[in-house]
């Protein structure tokens, strides 16, 4: 009897625990290689339970009852359909979608694109996207794209600011693989260091970001991917000229030396050396330039490390003024030169600790070294900085794994693996050393800033995730800094999602890296006050939403975000027109930003996008709450993208419209200084025409295409000299229309 009870509680505990299937999923090559496929997807069909795979291709996933055919699936590949009624370790081989011959079919991202899952709203620029113009640089790669404004600071030097909630780029974090980069000095020039080449994607979240990288957002993030060696292709070649005489060349090159370790170097080389003046005011319309940039990058994983470092080092020389300056020595001539060396380094590392990897550790140590030594006129600027950013972050996923299976942008079922509750800890320090010489005056500062956070995301609740988090900084000027932030996303329906935000950030204001523009002018520098961190609350709300209407898909996006300063550094340039005061906030600074976009692909391989945004910016300068000067409160946007004989040829034109703005009072000036209270509406047009022919392709195009201009953007440009010299009123084109052609050419 004992036995018989024996036997059937063995049988019971065979058929009732469930078994476990390993297995790995390769990809094959053109080559007849296999490469291991990272989140590929393995599922039992009919059923909601699947697994996907890790950093080498493979799986686990328990079996079931209802189900003996597993379904691999992959994007770019052909789904695979396997029996496993008597497997226990499998090898599934998925082949590519297409292949007819030498020519390789393959799904290619769209051009813009908006995460679906994440919990806070982030759009991505994916590399398609950042082809459709030049992107010399990051500074020129929001031309296509309504969200981001990149504006001159100023007429002479060419520095260039981002614009992103109606508010200056020092207000957002810039992120290159989320590691915080281009602070403090390199705001100035930095976004021309990201050559247009080198990037694989970039990712913008608007509004209050995760806590785990820091206290400086405001507005939001813009992080850039670069491109990898374990995706890209082992040589590229991108060659551009334009017709005034600036050249570019940027060459990748990418190896694996085995399937854990990769490399990559990336070179970039650009110049200009023309002394253009189209408007004959004297003064170059943009400066004459040489740069070099290099870098390298080595990529490592296995199954539960994973490791990148990246070394990058940058030389630049910009001139401009009037001109002959340079080319005479003639001292009686207004010139400006800013020379600048640049290194950094940064590695980060990933260490899975258990072989369900639901927990993980994250380090990231970063060291950067910039050195400025320029001139405006009679402005004489030297500026050194050092900074070290060191963070260690600890996830963990609590409950049980939970499988969601929906539809990508190309139709393919897509698995989405997640847990009902994660939490995120972590240790931060930052490190700044600021050694700056304006002028007569020295100004030097050491901040160290240690730091906690915490966040934890829940998604227990159908249709709804939460994120919240805080952290804590200390700062060794100012003290504690107490950052909360929250996010919430709630899909209304499977194609309607609701996402809302609001969190603090700070800012430590450097008056002159973060207001060079203004160095190319005769204006006195006058600090009023001890200029305190500058703070402020966000709050956004975005609906988006995805509908047929006449038998066509659109999509619509809604948003708006509100900043409120608690403490500004106020940049007056209205109380004297010969003077600029920085002040702290007396009184109320906000911005509301409204911004509506419509995509829509009426026939097939034509894309339209549209988009109108309303940015309210306003701030209180000498007790009187006035809209911020040189800014557009309209925008509209309209690109179209027509692709033709399967993405071999590709057209796209982008128009947009700005409206007028307010001008900085000049009442004090003499009446031939003096400029109108308003500037005008203006409309702007850029096109471009590619041509792919296997591995080579060829692009022409124009920008500013209207041929718009501002008229006489330097004040007093007659005389340089002058108090009344002003070159930093600056709110349209000041180059006319640009024609350009480029190259590329591929080894894959």
């Amino acid at each position: 009897m004992k036995n018989i009870i024996f036997i059937f509680i063995y049988i019971f505990s065979y058929y009732s625990i469930a078994k476990e299937i390993k297995g790995i999923v390769y990809g094959l090559e053109a080559d007849n290689t296999k490469k291991p496929l990272i989140g590929a997807t393995v599922y039992w069909m009919g059923t909601k339970i699947g697994a996907l795979t890790d950093k080498s291709g493979k799986f686990t996933i328990q079996t079931t009852n209802s189900s003996t055919t597993l379904i691999a699936i992959y994007i770019g590949y052909q789904r695979d359909t396997i029996d496993v009624k008597d497997i226990e370790a499998l090898e599934i081989i998925l082949h590519p979608n297409i292949i007819l011959g030498d020519v390789n079919v393959e799904a290619e991202l769209p051009e813009l694109t908006y995460s679906k899952t994440s919990v806070n709203k982030i759009e991505i620029i994916t590399e398609s996207g950042l082809k459709k113009a030049a992107c010399c640089n990051l500074a020129e790669s929001f031309q296509t794209n309504a969200s981001v404004d990149v504006e001159y600071t100023d007429a002479v030097s060419g520095a260039k600011q981002i614009q992103l909630l109606g508010l200056q780029g020092i207000y957002s974090q810039l992120l290159t693989e989320k590691v915080p980069n281009f602070r403090g000095l390199a705001s100035t020039f930095g976004l021309n260091y990201i050559p247009g080449p080198w990037m694989e994607s970039i990712q913008i979240s608007k509004g209050s970001s995760s806590v785990s990288t820091g206290y400086e957002s405001i507005t939001g993030q813009i992080n850039i991917e670069y491109k990898k060696p374990e995706t890209n292709v082992p040589f590229s070649l991108n060659l551009f000229a334009n017709h005034l005489g600036r050249f570019e060349a940027n060459l990748t090159t990418s190896q694996m030396l085995n399937n854990k370790l990769g490399t990559l170097l990336l070179a970039h080389g650009s110049f200009l050396n023309s002394e253009i003046d189209h408007n004959n005011d004297s003064f170059l319309d943009m400066p004459k330039f040489q740069q070099l940039n290099l870098m390298n990058r080595w990529r490592y994983f296995d199954d539960f490390w994973e490791s990148m470092t990246v070394f990058k080092v940058l030389y630049e020389d910009r001139k401009a003024g009037q001109k002959g300056y340079f080319n005479e020595q003639n001292s009686n001539l207004w010139g400006m030169e800013a020379k600048t060396q640049r290194y950094e380094f940064y590695t980060k590392n990933g260490f899975f600790l258990n072989e369900h990897l639901n927990q993980s550790i994250g380090t990231i140590v970063a060291f950067n070294h910039h050195r400025q030594n320029s001139f405006f006129g009679n402005n004489n600027y030297y500026a050194k900085q050092n900074s070290i950013f060191i963070n260690a972050l600890f996830e963990t996923k609590l409950g049980e794994d939970s499988h969601e299976f929906i539809k990508n942008d190309e139709q393919n079922e897509e698995m989405i693996k997640g847990n009902n509750h994660k939490i995120n800890i972590g240790l931060s320090y930052v490190f700044d050393e600021y050694d700056e010489k304006f002028n007569d005056s020295i100004y030097y500062r050491k901040e160290t800033v240690p730091g906690v956070f915490g966040e934890y995301t829940f998604s227990g609740i159908e249709n709804l995730s939460i994120i919240a988090g805080i952290r804590a900084d200390f700062h060794n000027i100012w003290g504690m800094f107490l950052t909360p932030r929250f996010h919430a996303r709630y899909e209304i329906t499977e194609k309607t999602i609701l996402r809302a935000s609001a969190g603090k950030g700070y800012h430590i204001a450097n008056i002159f890296s973060d207001n060079s523009g203004l160095m190319s002018s005769a204006r006195k520098f006058i600090i009023d006050d001890i200029l305190k961190p500058e703070i402020a609350w966000n709050y956004g709300v975005n609906i988006s939403t995805e509908f047929s209407f006449f038998d066509i898909d659109w999509t619509l996006n809604l948003e708006y975000y509100r900043t409120d300063f608690d403490n500004q550094v106020i940049v007056d340039m209205e109380e004297n027109p010969n003077e600029v005061h920085f002040y702290n906030l007396k009184g109320k600074s906000y911005s509301n930003s409204f911004q509506i976009d419509l995509l829509v692909e009426p026939i097939k391989d034509v894309k339209i996008t549209t988009a109108y945004r309303y940015n309210d910016v306003r701030m209180t300068v000498n007790n009187e709450l006035i809209r911020k000067p040189l800014i557009s409160p309209h925008k509209a946007f309209l690109n179209v993208v027509v692709s033709l004989d399967e993405g071999n040829w590709k057209f796209d034109w982008t128009a947009e419209f700005n409206g007028g703005g307010r001008l900085p009072d000049t009442q004090l000036n003499p009446s031939e200084y003096r400029l109108p209270n308003e500037f005008p509406a203006f409309v702007l047009m850029y096109a471009q025409i590619t041509k792919k022919i296997d591995n080579f392709e060829v692009y022409i195009g124009g920008e500013n295409l209207t041929g718009f201009t501002q008229r006489n953007p330097i004040l007093a440009y007659d005389k340089p000299f002058s108090k009344y010299f002003d070159g930093s009123m600056v709110w349209g084109p000041i180059d006319g229309t640009m024609f350009y052609i480029g190259a590329r050419y591929i080894i894959d």
